[in-house]
């Protein structure tokens, strides 16, 4: 009987670490494709803010959380952060899509390009709609994996030149 006892309260340890190690793994594992996820849609989102910003005419007009270019057709092309929902949206005659969901914090800004050449590195004079030369962004994504904290979050950030002016 003696064995049997130390048996089983052997076995009961084994199982939980065993489910222990799984568990945590499964945790790991969604961390880790959130990540690549968020990584993915940042990256793409990205990549089409600076595209359209670059081949854009001009800043037709910008506020922290909305930025309209002219592009070469004359159509606007339009970003707008919508801070209720958490969504960036692009607009471009008539068809618009998300670009990205779960951003906790974004903001667009305006700069003109340095009046000398002895400016410091990355420092800009900030600039209205009509006077920007250099569009900024910046976002910050998160989403939650399990439980109340967020377990997965993603910054980006740029600065691009309007290459039409």
């Amino acid at each position: 009987m003696p064995e049997l006892i130390v048996s089983v309260a052997l076995l009961t340890l084994l199982l939980l670490g065993g489910s222990s190690f799984y568990i945590f793994s499964l945790s790991s594992f969604a961390s880790m494709t959130n990540y690549a996820e968020l990584n993915s849609q940042g990256r793409s989102a990205s990549d089409m803010i600076s595209r359209d910003v670059r081949a854009a005419l001009s800043v037709a007009s910008a506020t922290s959380n909305q930025l309209v270019l002219t592009a070469f057709d004359g159509t606007n092309v339009t970003y707008n952060f919508n801070s209720g929902a958490g969504t960036l949206t692009r607009s471009k005659a008539g068809d618009s899509r998300t670009l990205l969901k779960g951003i906790n914090t974004f903001t667009f800004s305006m700069y003109q390009r340095p009046t000398n050449s002895v400016a410091a590195y990355e420092q800009f004079p900030a600039a209205t709609a009509a006077k920007a030369k250099l569009v900024g962004f910046q976002w910050t994504c998160s989403r939650r994996v399990s439980g109340p904290q967020n377990d997965s979050e993603t910054t980006q950030m740029a600065i691009v030149e309007l290459r039409n002016q």
